[in-house]
């Protein structure tokens, strides 16, 4: 009788019992994907978004996106306020809205009126024959066409839409897209003088109706030879636009001139506005205009395109200190080159402190440094050659 124990007919174990070498994971089958799990996905992610070159440049990300979604949301509440109120009507806009449809009715043009009086004009009568189609337009239609173009002048003069963000938070920034002026629109137009000669044809226009950017047309007559020609044109240009509208409407002029007899005895007395002399319009503004004008003897003897600006910008018949928005410009007029030139020092207060202005696109990234295997590759590769 065969008493001998049956032969196994295989010598790998079942699949219950199977195990590690170590003995972990007996009695279970592991069923997990290969795949990374949520987590990994997740810091995946988060690696792909948020910047790790260093510490500094994290951090600086992180602060600049709470800057940007913080001021988003106030922006966004004071914009749905204001609309909340009549659609936001602007407030110096109707002042174009106005003088249009006295053209158009043959109203008189010009009264007189208190430098808070809503809806009068001061301007040369060109300017409101020339916007005349605006008066056949719904109000609030050319109130808010006149504002996405000043927002469109904000970001020229910030150079990103991330600091232009930051600026519209600023009560001179904010009121003045509110009030629907002129200003943002010279600030741009003076920043893009700097840089091209087409914007020079302009600036008498804007002359014509603040007079501070006249000074910015011998600054670049003095400083940049090659606007001189663009200079002459742009002048005559207008004033043969004022000789036809003195033509078309000579009253209109005359009434204009005799404007300056009560605009010259007017009290400087309203909201936001600052004067030398608040009991006489026409002396507080002789004397700043001089003053402005020795800005501008300086800025042409060490060629100071920044002070240029402020003296043309600033200089206004009224100077209220929503005038001070256009000054978003002096970033990338002077201040960014000299915050980046300090940059490069590459201390450890330099790339902390600026790594947000980095995601703010207020400065240019910095320049990688080369890793120690790319450094090492690069001098082998230097040794063969």
């Amino acid at each position: 009788m065969d008493t001998a124990a049956p032969v196994a007919t295989s010598l790998d174990p079942a699949p219950e019992m199977a195990g590690g070498a170590d003995g972990s994971g007996g009695g279970r089958r592991d069923d997990r994907p290969n795949a990374p799990g949520i987590g990994r996905r997740v810091i995946g992610l988060a690696s792909r978004v948020v910047p790790t070159q260093s510490r500094a440049d994290t951090v600086g990300w992180l602060i600049a996106w709470f800057m940007l979604v913080a001021v988003a949301v106030q922006v966004t509440v004071i914009v749905a306020y204001n609309v909340g109120l009549n659609l936001w009507p602007a407030y110096d806009t109707y002042a174009y809205e106005l003088a249009a449809q006295h053209i158009v009715n043959g109203q008189p043009l010009y009264a007189p009126a208190q430098i808070w009086t809503m809806g009068a004009y001061k301007y040369p009568p060109v300017f409101a024959q020339l916007v005349v189609p605006i008066a056949f337009m719904p109000e609030l239609t050319v109130d808010w066409a006149w504002r996405i173009f000043s927002v469109l002048c904000l970001r020229y003069m910030a150079g990103s839409w991330k600091l232009a963000l930051l600026a519209m938070l600023q009560w001179p920034i904010m009121l003045e897209i509110g009030f629907g002026n002129v200003t943002l629109a010279l600030g741009a137009v003076a920043l893009l003088s700097f840089r091209d000669k087409r914007a020079v044809y302009l600036l008498p226009w804007f002359a014509g109706m603040k007079f501070g950017p006249a000074l910015l047309l011998p600054y670049l007559y003095a400083t940049r030879p090659e606007m001189r020609r663009a200079i002459v044109i742009g002048c005559s240009v207008f004033a043969g636009a004022c000789a036809a509208s003195f033509a078309v409407a000579p009253g209109l002029w005359w009434d204009y001139l005799g404007t300056f007899g009560w605009e010259a005895s007017s009290q400087m007395q309203a909201m936001f506005v600052y004067a030398i002399v608040p009991d006489h319009g026409g002396t507080d503004f002789a004397i700043r205009f001089a003053i402005a004008a020795v800005a501008i003897v300086v800025a042409i003897r060490w060629r100071l395109d920044w002070l240029a600006f402020i003296a043309a910008t600033a200089t206004m018949p009224i100077f209220s200190l929503t005038r001070l928005a256009v000054l978003v410009a002096l970033w990338p007029l002077c201040l960014r080159d000299v915050v980046d030139r300090w940059r490069r020092s590459d201390g450890a207060w330099q790339r902390w402190i600026t790594a947000p202005l980095v995601h703010l696109d207020m400065l240019p990234p910095p320049e990688r440094q080369p890793t120690w295997a790319a450094a090492a590759k690069e001098a082998a590769a230097n040794s063969t050659a």
